[in-house]
């Protein structure tokens, strides 16, 4: 399981904190066919996809 984090990134930053749907502090998005759990933290969001993490600074 793989996706383009820089993609990604792009797509987070200029999503999570302005949009509704996404205003949980955990939550889970499919992204290039891909389901990432994606838990809000105070400095970054936590990345889950499958069994690796990434940290995505806020």
């Amino acid at each position: 399981m793989q996706i383009d984090l820089n993609t990604f990134a792009d797509f987070a930053l200029a999503t999570f904190d302005f949009n509704e749907q996404f205003e949980d502090d955990a939550f889970a998005v499919r992204f290039e066919g891909v389901a990432v759990y994606v838990e809000r933290k105070r400095t970054h969001f936590l990345l889950h996809v499958g069994m690796e993490r990434h940290q995505l600074p806020r």
